[in-house]
This record gives C-alpha cells, sequence and structure tokens, in this order.
C-alpha cells in the first residue's frame, strides 16, 4: 500500500480514537499483522494498553485478527482493516444520507452506531431514549441492508477465511494442484459466494406470522383465514449491527448514473433509470458487479412514480398519431423511452439476451464513464483543455505517436512533448516502448502514449489521498494553535455562561469555526472524488 493511504488512515485513527490507538494502527500499518507482545515491544506501550486499543478497534470493524498454531500454543494476529477504514471518511455523508432517507430516527439509530461500532437493538433504543419510532427506524434500516449483522466470523481476515476454503478443496484432491486448477478452484469458490449471497436471507431479521384482528374481538376457536395472518419482520435481539458502507456506496453510484441520463436526455429518463436501479438494487452484493439483474419492463411500470410524465415529454410524428392525434398510452411511451435509452451511445441500458421485455444496467460501462468524466474534470481544471482533448483522444484512438498525436490535434509537436510529458508525470498517460531492433536504440524504436484508465485512477486517488491528510492535518494544527482557547470553552462554567468569553475569544471562536467548516467540506468533497474512483 501507497504511503499516502498508510498516512490517512493514521491520521483517520489519531481523530476518531486518539493518539495512542494511533501508535499501535501506525505500526500494524507499516509492519503488517503482529501479536500482541511484538505491538508492545515496538511501540513503548504496554501490554494492557494494547490490548485496550485493539479490542476497541475490533469493535468499531476496523482491526481483524487471524489465530495461528505455532509448536504447542496458539498465537493471535492482529491487523488493520484498510477498507473499512478508510470507509470512515465517507461517515458524515452517511449519516447525512441516514437521515435523509430514514428520517431523523434513522440519522440517530446511524449515529449511535458510529459511536460504539456495533449495537444490538435493544442498546441503540436504550441509548436514544427513544422506543417505537426509533425501532422502526432500525427495522427498516436492517431491511434495506444499510445496517448489517456482525457475527463472529466477520473479525477473522478475509484472506485467511479464502485460503482455509481453498485448503479444504485441495485436501480432496490426490495430488497438489496445477496453477490452472487453483485458478479454477478460486473461481468455483467466488461464484459459490456470491450465489450464497444473493439468495441468502438478511441475518439477524425473523420472520413470524401474525393474526390480525378486524373487529378488535378474538375468539380462541376462530377459524383463521389467509387475510387474517401477516408476516411480520423483527430484528433479533441477540444480534449485533454495523453501518452497511457497501449499501450506501451501490446507492450512491446508482444516483451518479442515473444523473448521467439527466444531463444527456431530460429528468424523465433520470427518472426511469432510478426505477430501473432501485428494482435491482435489492440482489446487489457489492459495488464492483458488472451487471444487474434484470428488470421487468411491466414491473417497471408499476413502480415508476405517479408524478413521472411519460407522454408529455417525448415527441411524436404527427403520422404515428393518427388522424385523431391521439397521445400513446403510458405503457407505449416507456417502450420508446426504454428504446432510446438502449439505443444511446454510452450503450449503458441493454436487453437481456434470450428474454422478452428483459433490461439490465453494465454496471461497469457506467462506472467506466463516471471515472473518464472525473479525470477529465481534474485534468480541465488542473492543466487546461489542451491536455483534455491529448487524453480523450488517446482514448479513441489507442497508442499513438507523438507525431500522429500533433497531426491529429492540429498542435505543433514542441507543445504536443510537453503537454505528453505533464500528463505521463502527473500519471495519467502510459509510455510503450516498441523496439525495431534487438539493441533498442532510441532512434530504432517507437514511443507509442496510451490512457489506461485503471491505472490513471489509482495515480489519482494516490493524489487525493495526499490532499486529503493534509486537510486533515490543517485541521489538527488549526486546533493545536488555539488548544487554550478550546479548553476554555470546555469548561462547564463557559458552557453554562458564554459571557465568560471576551470580544476577542469570540471573534477568534468564530474564525475557528468557519476554518474547519471549509477544510471538512473539502475534504468530503475529495472523499466523494476517491469513492468514484476507488470504489465504484
Amino acid at each position: 500500500m501507497s504511503t499516502e493511504e498508510n498516512r490517512l488512515c493514521r491520521l483517520i485513527v489519531r481523530e476518531h480514537f486518539g493518539p495512542i490507538a494511533e501508535k499501535v494502527a501506525n505500526l500494524l500499518l507499516r509492519k503488517g499483522r503482529m501479536p500482541v507482545g511484538q505491538i508492545a515491544t515496538m511501540t513503548s506501550l504496554k501490554p494492557r494498553q494494547v490490548r485496550e486499543c485493539l479490542f476497541v478497534m475490533i469493535q468499531h470493524n476496523i482491526a481483524v485478527y487471524a489465530e495461528s498454531q505455532e509448536r504447542s500454543r496458539i498465537v493471535v494476529y492482529y491487523e488493520i482493516y484498510r477498507s473499512e477504514l478508510l470507509h470512515r471518511a465517507l461517515l458524515p455523508k452517511a449519516l447525512y444520507y441516514a437521515q435523509r432517507w430514514f428520517g431523523n430516527d434513522g440519522g440517530s439509530v446511524a449515529h449511535t452506531i458510529s459511536k460504539h461500532g456495533k449495537l444490538t437493538i435493544g442498546d441503540c433504543i436504550k441509548d436514544i431514549l427513544d422506543t417505537t419510532p426509533s425501532s422502526l427506524a432500525f427495522t427498516e434500516m436492517v431491511k434495506q441492508k444499510c445496517l448489517i449483522a456482525v457475527r463472529p466470523s466477520d473479525s477473522l481476515n478475509e484472506a485467511d477465511k479464502a485460503m482455509a476454503d481453498e485448503k479444504r478443496e485441495t485436501d480432496k484432491m490426490a495430488l497438489p494442484p496445477t496453477a490452472a486448477e487453483l485458478a479454477k478452484i478460486q473461481k468455483t469458490l467466488g461464484a459459490q459466494k456470491l450465489q450464497q449471497a444473493q439468495n441468502a436471507d438478511i441475518v439477524g431479521l425473523k420472520r413470524t406470522l401474525d393474526k390480525v384482528d378486524h373487529d378488535g374481538v378474538t375468539s380462541k376457536r376462530a377459524k383463521l383465514t389467509n387475510d387474517d395472518l401477516v408476516i411480520r419482520e423483527d430484528v433479533d435481539e441477540n444480534t449485533y449491527f454495523k453501518i452497511h458502507y457497501e449499501r450506501f456506496i451501490i446507492r450512491w453510484r446508482n444516483t451518479q448514473i442515473a444523473s448521467l441520463y439527466e444531463v444527456r436526455l431530460n429528468p424523465t429518463a433520470k427518472a426511469i433509470m432510478t426505477t430501473i436501479l432501485q428494482l435491482a438494487e435489492e440482489r446487489m452484493i457489492h459495488s464492483k458487479e458488472e451487471y444487474t439483474t434484470p428488470v421487468n419492463i411491466h414491473i417497471l411500470l408499476n413502480h415508476l412514480p405517479k408524478d413521472v410524465n411519460l407522454t408529455d415529454t417525448l415527441e411524436f410524428d404527427p403520422a404515428e398519431l393518427g388522424t385523431g392525434n391521439v397521445r400513446p398510452k403510458p405503457g407505449e411511451c416507456l417502450e420508446k423511452y426504454i428504446e432510446i435509452l438502449e439505443s444511446d451511445l454510452m450503450r449503458i441500458l441493454r436487453r437481456d439476451a434470450g428474454r422478452s421485455g428483459q433490461y439490465i444496467v453494465h454496471l461497469k460501462a457506467a462506472t467506466k464513464i463516471l471515472k473518464r468524466t472525473l479525470i477529465q474534470d481534474i485534468v480541465s481544471s488542473r492543466f487546461g483543455m489542451p491536455y483534455v482533448r491529448i487524453m480523450n483522444m488517446l482514448l479513441e484512438k489507442g497508442k499513438l505517436e507523438e507525431k500522429q498525436i500533433s497531426r491529429f490535434s492540429m498542435m505543433p509537436v514542441k507543445d504536443v512533448r510537453e503537454k505528453l510529458t505533464t500528463l505521463c508525470t502527473f500519471g495519467i498517460l502510459n509510455l510503450q516502448e516498441v523496439p525495431k531492433t534487438t539493441d533498442r536504440t532510441p532512434s530504432r524504436t517507437f514511443y507509442l502514449w496510451e490512457v489506461l484508465l485503471d491505472r490513471a485512477s489509482d495515480a489519482m486517488v494516490n493524489r487525493l489521498y495526499h490532499t486529503m491528510a493534509n486537510l486533515r492535518q490543517r485541521r489538527f494544527v488549526e486546533k493545536a494553535r488555539r488548544a487554550v482557547l478550546l479548553e476554555k470553552c470546555e469548561r462547564t462554567d463557559v458552557l453554562a455562561d458564554d459571557s465568560l468569553l471576551n470580544t476577542a475569544e469570540k471573534r477568534e471562536l468564530d474564525t475557528l469555526n468557519k476554518m474547519l467548516e471549509l477544510l471538512e467540506v473539502q475534504e468530503m468533497r475529495i472523499a466523494e472524488m476517491v469513492m468514484t474512483l476507488k470504489d465504484f
């Protein structure tokens, strides 16, 4: 992992858990997995402090452990769960959208769980000091998978669990597996895991049959019919839950994909794509999937919002309307919209092969467009539009020589050479050498330039991590400069009586709050860029 990523992880741990936990996390980030004794030796901390730090980080799902049999004893190794730790940079955005999607009670539930790492429904409601509304919000968040159950196996390392599954399969073979057989086993295990995740019920959610009392009078001998029974879903009180960042990222990605069609077509097209992605969202497991599950056009018509106007937002040929100038029905208008979306050059919505009336969304193509657009915006704001022209040309035409780029872009070779070098240094372009002879003489070598979108995304993510770490470091510095003022503001008498602060102190406090707000807003914008480039 990069140095900038380690630095950002370390600063996140310092802000959320303090300097002692930062020491432990920094060592694990740099050196990898270690037992408690070795961590205590290398950090000069007491073993009790190390255990407490590891306990807190495991409670907040940012540390995992692995048990190893060494001779006659079992040694426990600990390491940092990087992806979960980096997702904590999106925590303010997740709390905001939890309140937006599930109301104030949903926001309170998400905030309470974020403070404690993982909680049962009973402990969460007790902390909020509310009963019915928060309980309903908690249940709804579990149903929509914004909260996910935490099992004992989640505290174990994913790589260790994968190796254990592979070992279980290879032990069944008479001879050691070849590289091809091992790759086949890994592919089969991955497909089985994905299939199980798609078909599995929501962990921690219990379904029971409940009797409906229509008249308020119940009889022990009354015969129950199907109309008298309803399925009630309740959350298991003994199951712990945590915030499921992956579900939030899936929803944010779907929103960005639908917004592409609002720019290209109109708001109605965006509403149609939003509904398609909402119908397919239930079976989405992670944000790296290539396609959605098929969606039927008739189900889509029934689930469209009532305020979506399909008829008046389309233009029809008078010959198609006939002499009576009668507008088509909403179903026909939806089919027309689907044809327009399917024939769009982005090629995101596609007909499912072999199924009539079934459509799928090519998520990989959509996320590629989102990444390309974001990188273009970064290059445009940093260097200017001529650099974007060169980048788009290489994306469309593939590998090109310097003279070809100069001819296609209608710019002098000298200017093109300077721009290519700048983009290559920035991490956008890649240089491929093709020698004519075996001695690799520069005069007898073709130098081809190309844009590898995945490699460019990784380079941008590393730069954005550097910027995020600088912004977070700046917040620490600004708070340290005004440490005396902040300590005074935290005193109970000052909290009770604001007049104890003089005019200069109030002005300084307002300046600090405005500066911290600006830094936090900038950091959240960059975190959203990182999410688009890395998590989509």
